[in-house]
């Protein structure tokens, strides 16, 4: 057979059987004379609608013959389809289209989304008579080259990766040689999500070849969903992903009985599953079939035999037109050599559609056997035997470095799976305060009763490598899975999170070592081990820290965490601060005694923003914080809400003005929440933004503000505030969207709000300050800062140059991390986390760029290390300043983190109190501030409503230069460099961005104490 389209075999194919079964939907089939006159029709309304060869159509139908046939009718326009799922939310779907420029989608009578600019319904056609001659519409020749079909994928980082796919990469499955399995006779299952990868295998696949494909609207198959479908419509091939299969081997094995082929794949195959599988049926062929998208769906496949049911299931060898090769960088590996499985041959996608740069990284040219060739990286580590059969050694995602030991997610997998009475397994890794994997868990669903934990601990320890073995065995009714059947890695974490947590307060009677454990993913906590050799960070210590104090009572600052990292040096010290306590002292319960309306002096941070400002008026030190709004919002109640959490969160309602000193004082003027209207998101931001920049009245007990503004679009919002530094940080974030969220719940049900925590009042927040700044010797502390920051340079900041930059304002430049560079800093970021680690790249950075030798560098450091300060919306940050000298040069890893953690342990004085001790009283210590930004989310959550954050910029700098390493979940994602235009060249700030990736992830700073390549 030779054809380069997917529809002209199908046209052919119609031709000549026209009463052919095509689609079996239910009861309903649909012949291949009736789905090539239904195409027709479909291709003939979508061409007067303007869909012309090249277009991409996406289409919001759910699995169904009608869908089938609008693909059709697409393809045979020269014009390519994409499939939306219809679980996926708007900002998603107005995200495809974005990355498809406005192209016109389609939706059945009734259904359209709102959120593609161009939308269309389907016509309700009549399904046409066999007799496919009696349509005259001409099909568009197209080449095979060219584009057939677009999958949106998430990969690991949630944005929707538009993968291209091509006519001639479904024919090579299924025209000349072809796949074997699958013939005229073939009545493949077509299970749910058709946006998935296996669309072309499951529908055009039998199409192809003369057979048909069965319809089901869920990927979720049960035992007795099988026999159906296998006795009542003829399903005699199967295609699952490997969880499922699991859970129908598990389920009843005897339910596959009728089939002529089963298959598999998605993920790596459980052996003792595929065991169970081929004994019980020793007739039907089972076949591994391995793909990426990137590769459209199958690149490999291997019949199983028992014997191979004895390790790791082959991958097997490459289906027609297809090549892959075992990769070591561009050296390709010899037979049983472990390198990257690559693909090449004409299933290869053209790439990433609108990101040139992934479809640079990920797609390569390389020089193999004497000839260059394009390949795709699948990021997979695999060998080739001597005879040809491609082997699975894991994902490059699945390798974890847990302290210190390089180990493979699926080695553990494997060796737990031939555990006598474990039914299927799944290595969880767990993160520890630094946000990085710092232990393992493994979750288990036992094929019985009677399971012998001990024994599967005793049998990992003994058939894995040292340091291998998970530190937690979890027990699980059974492994979730996602809507597509696969291994819902999410969900899990959080059961097994939830689990842990739970075993480590059951099994210590030691209040203190269990929150450690606690913070450690509930493994076992060794007593003298530093907190800070398990990887801690300073939001680490603040959360051990508040978790200390509500077990103990007394107020723990991050400095003592800094100063005694262990289980037992703590214990040592809160013994110590116990017996000095008079009897019946709680320092919690002392701050909370305080008259909430007394006035409180401000704190240092506060202060520092009211000082300049006489006049108690300030349009620079804005915060903002924005979110799209999808949904039948009640706007009476959201406004109602809104001044709820003003008036629960009292350093919002302040007035601030100079008594004897700065002073915040009881305010009852409420929030002002204004109104606007706007065609689009477009119009809106500028509208919202001209409101929230105005000058904010501190001295009037004007804070804050909000804006609603709706769009023309129904039900659609943008929802966007503005408020002053002086009663708000990141950490509020997360607490103002909460709380709002409570809030608006309970006035829409006609409640009063019932907030889950306690929030403090300015009074209650500055005592436990003072408490926490008694605790600390401040006597040494300022020892430290005079010795340190003793001659600082007479120009701190050479990069700053206003002569060079005439016009003002503030730019960002966001340098993403590659999948490879955020997998280096997971791997290689140093024992205090990654802000030494961070530190250090960027003094170097800076020496670099500028030839500064001294480098003085800000960093922002939480306060919120005690209950009364942990849920309350306030400014309680501070700086410290880290100056980092040539001096450094050698072992500049580990000066950074002595450095920085030494800052640490000495940081309970204010800046301005480490100013004056520098001899620089009112003026800055530092002209650039670096920070990894892991602070909470503010995910806003509003009934009825699908709620999404926009990014708003900064309005100004508290320094002419803010290097930011973002952390999403403690991962790093961003390396930001936002600078003031007017004291900062645009050329010396992407320098610094460029230059602060390189040093971040290069590999000859990869340990501590090391240094690194032209580094300080």
């Amino acid at each position: 057979m030779s054809a380069v389209s997917i529809h002209k075999v199908l046209y052919d194919l119609a031709q000549a059987d026209p009463a052919r079964p095509a689609l079996i939907n239910g009861d309903e089939v649909v012949s291949r004379g009736q789905l090539d006159a239904w195409s027709d029709a479909v291709a003939e309304w979508l061409a007067a609608e303007g869909v012309r060869a090249g277009s991409i159509v996406p289409l919001q139908m759910e699995t169904s013959p009608a869908l089938i046939a609008t693909a059709l009718g697409v393809l045979k326009l020269g014009a390519a389809y994409t499939v939306m799922d219809l679980e996926w939310n708007a900002r998603r779907l107005r995200r495809i289209d974005e990355i498809l420029g406005g192209a016109l989608a389609v939706a059945p009578p009734g259904r359209s989304s709102g959120c593609f600019r161009r939308e269309i319904e389907l016509p309700g056609f009549d399904k046409p008579s066999e007799n496919s001659a009696d349509h005259t519409w001409k099909t568009v020749s197209v080449a095979g080259t060219d584009i057939a079909t677009v999958f949106f994928t998430s990969g690991s980082t949630g944005e929707p990766k538009a993968v291209l796919s091509t006519h001639e990469a479904t024919l090579r499955m299924f025209t000349g040689e072809g796949i074997a399995s699958i013939d005229g006779e073939t009545v493949l299952a077509h299970l749910g999500s058709s946006n998935w990868d296996a669309f072309p295998f499951e529908v055009w696949g039998p199409l192809l070849r003369g057979g048909a494909s069965l319809l089901r609207k869920h990927r979720a198959l049960t035992p007795d969903e099988l026999r159906h479908e296998i006795a009542d419509h003829g399903l005699n091939t199967l295609f699952v992903t490997s969880s499922l299969f699991n859970v129908l081997v598990d389920e009843d094995v005897s339910a596959f009985e009728g089939l002529r082929v089963a298959m598999a794949g998605g993920e790596a195959l459980s052996p003792a599953h595929v065991g169970r599988f081929l004994a019980a049926h020793p007739d039907i062929p089972f076949i591994n079939g391995y793909g990426p998208a990137e590769s459209t769906c199958i690149a490999l496949m291997h019949r199983a035999t028992l014997d191979d049911t004895r390790g790791a299931i082959p991958l097997g060898q490459p289906i027609p037109r297809t090549g892959v090769h075992v990769l070591d960088g561009e050296r390709e590996c010899g037979p049983d050599e472990i390198g990257e499985l690559c693909i090449s041959g004409e299933g290869v996608s053209p790439g990433y559609l609108g990101d040139e740069a992934l479809t640079a990284a990920k797609f390569v040219e390389v020089f193999i056997g004497g000839r260059r060739l394009r390949v795709y990286r699948t990021g997979d580590y695999g060998s080739r035997t001597a005879s040809g059969l491609f082997t699975y050694a894991g994902r490059r995602d699945r390798e974890l470095k847990i302290r210190g030991h390089r180990i493979d997610a699926g080695q553990i997998e494997r060796t737990a799976a031939a555990f006598d009475g474990v039914a299927q397994c799944a290595v969880v890794p767990m993160l520890g305060l630094s946000g990085r994997p710092e232990s393992l868990a493994i979750a288990v669903v036992s094929a019985s009763d009677h399971f012998d934990e001990e024994g599967l601990r005793t049998a990992l320890a003994a058939g894995l490598p040292p340091g291998w073995a998970p530190d937690t065995v979890v027990r699980l009714a059974a492994l979730p899975l996602t809507r597509n059947a696969k291994l819902d890695m999410v969900a899990l974490h959080s059961a097994v999170v939830e689990l842990t947590s739970a075993r480590a307060e059951a099994n210590s009677s030691d209040p203190i070592e269990a929150a450690f454990s606690r913070a450690l993913g509930g493994s076992k906590v060794d007593r003298d081990a530093s907190l800070f050799d398990l990887g801690g960070t300073s939001l680490g210590a603040v959360r051990l820290c508040t978790a200390l104090s509500r077990v103990t009572g007394l107020s723990i600052p991050v400095s003592v965490v800094r100063s005694h990292p262990s289980v037992n040096e703590m214990r040592d010290w809160i013994a110590k601060q116990s017996a000095a306590r008079p009897d019946g002292a709680n320092g919690t319960d002392a701050a909370h005694s305080a008259d909430a309306d007394a006035p409180s002096p401000l704190t240092g941070m506060q202060s520092g923003f009211l000082l300049p400002h006489f006049d108690g008026n300030d349009a620079e030190n804005h915060l903002y914080l924005a979110w799209r709004i999808e949904g039948v919002l009640d706007t009476g109640r959201f406004v109602e809400a809104l001044q709820d959490v003003h008036r629960r969160h009292l350093y919002l309602q302040g007035r601030y003005a100079f008594e004897d000193r700065a002073m915040w004082n009881r305010s009852d003027r409420p929030t002002t929440v204004e109104h606007l209207k706007a065609p689009d998101e477009e119009t809106a931001l500028p509208q919202l933004k001209a409101v929230l920049d105005r000058n904010f009245s501190l001295f009037e007990g004007e804070v804050w503000r909000a804006v609603l503004c709706e769009l023309e679009e129904p039900e659609r919002w943008i929802f966007g505030m503005s408020v002053h530094h002086i009663a708000f940080d990141g950490w509020s974030k997360r607490i103002f969207a909460e709380d709002l969220a409570e809030a608006y719940r309970a006035r829409c049900e006609g409640r009063e709000p019932r907030f889950a925590r306690m929030v403090a009042a300015p009074s209650e927040i500055y005592a436990e300050m003072e408490r926490i700044r008694g605790l600390a010797d401040l006597s040494a502390q300022r020892d430290y800062w005079a010795k340190e920051l003793a001659d600082l340079p007479a120009d701190p900041a050479p990069w700053v140059t206003p002569a060079l930059c005439t016009e003002a304002g503030v730019t960002k430049i966001d340098v993403p991390l590659t999948p490879e560079q955020v997998d280096f800093l997971g791997r290689y970021s140093i024992g205090g986390g990654l802000l030494p680690l961070f530190i250090e790249a960027l003094g170097g950075t800076l020496s670099e760029v500028t030839g500064a030798e001294d480098v003085a560098i800000g960093i922002p450091i939480n306060q919120r290390s005690t209950p009364v300060l942990q849920d309350t919306i306030a400014c309680l940050i501070d700086m410290m300043c880290v100056r980092v000298r040539k001096t450094t040069a050698h072992g500049a890893a580990a000066w950074a983190e002595s450095a920085v953690l030494d800052g640490l342990r000495n940081s309970d004085m204010s800046i301005a109190e480490v100013a004056r001790i520098a001899g620089q009283a009112g003026q800055p210590l530092y002209q650039v501030i670096g920070a990894v930004q892991d602070s909470p989310g503010a995910e806003l959550q509003l009934d009825g409503c699908a709620v999404h954050g926009i990014e708003q910029p900064y309005i100004r700098l508290q320094a002419p230069l803010l290097v930011e390493l973002l952390a999403d979940d403690g991962i790093p994602s961003t390396v930001r460099v936002t600078y003031e235009t007017a004291l900062v060249t645009e050329s010396m700030a992407r320098n610094v961005s460029a230059r602060m990736v390189a040093r971040l992830t290069e590999e000859s700073g990869s340990q501590s104490g090391s240094g690194r390549s032209g580094g300080l």
